[in-house]
């Protein structure tokens, strides 16, 4: 393997571990059993890349062909559990305020890695075209939260109002001009930077998109 190759193995593990965390926070969050939090521990971290795989006709898809990434989703899952007492032992509220500030952190840091090793695999597979690319990459990105939501009962964030989807994008699309100045390892590295930044400042900052609400009126903020 090149130094490329083990640099994007290696950030494609920490957003493995990234996800895994934020479907095992959202687990804990809705009170699911241990055999829950394993569930959307593995479908946060590798839904992404198992829809990514079906549309470019990866199959089987990376995750049964190598079990690496549901296995570090697995422990990373586990170790959560086993450790969850020492750092969850405060009061309710404050224990809840918590569990959601790591499930946005982490949900941020795995969105901005697999959007891009997303759009990375669409490249190393031949294919040249932008939309694709982009498209590839953002499902990628948001294809984890998208059925870690779904399974713990909430609507998905990429249909809220919140800036998720649209970091996403706007790094994908950042990606290309990064490339133009940076080699591959460092352009994938500036935009997922970009992605997670663009991600918890608007969560923090209140950022949202505009709503339509049924009586008709537009409004911007919660």
């Amino acid at each position: 393997m090149s130094l490329t190759d083990w640099i994007i193995l290696f950030t494609e593990l920490i957003g493995t571990v990234a996800f895994a965390v934020s479907g095992s926070l959202t687990a804990i969050e809705r009170r699911l059993d241990f055999f829950g939090i394993l569930v959307l521990a593995i479908f946060t971290a590798v839904g992404g890349g198992l829809i990514r795989d079906l549309i470019l006709g990866n199959t089987p898809p990376v995750m049964f062909r190598n079990p690496l990434y549901v296995l570090v989703a697995l422990a990373s899952s586990v170790l959560l559990i086993l450790f969850s007492p020492f750092f969850l032992r405060t009061h309710y509220s404050k224990k809840m305020n918590l569990v959601m500030h790591g499930i946005n952190i982490f949900d941020a840091v795995g969105l901005g890695v697999f959007t891009l090793t997303g759009m990375n695999t669409a490249f190393s597979m031949g294919y040249d075209s932008v939309f694709l690319a982009v498209f590839v990459g953002v499902t990628t990105g948001v294809g984890g939260g998208v059925m870690r939501d779904l399974l713990a009962g909430r609507t998905p964030q990429l249909l809220r109002r919140d800036i998720y989807a649209v970091a996403a994008i706007a790094g994908a699309l950042s990606f290309y001009l990064f490339r133009l100045f940076l080699p591959p390892a460092g352009a994938m590295l500036a935009a997922a930077v970009l992605i997670v930044l663009i991600r918890l400042t608007a969560l923090y900052r209140r950022w949202n998109l505009p709503v339509l609400s049924p009586d008709g009126k537009t409004r911007g903020k919660r």
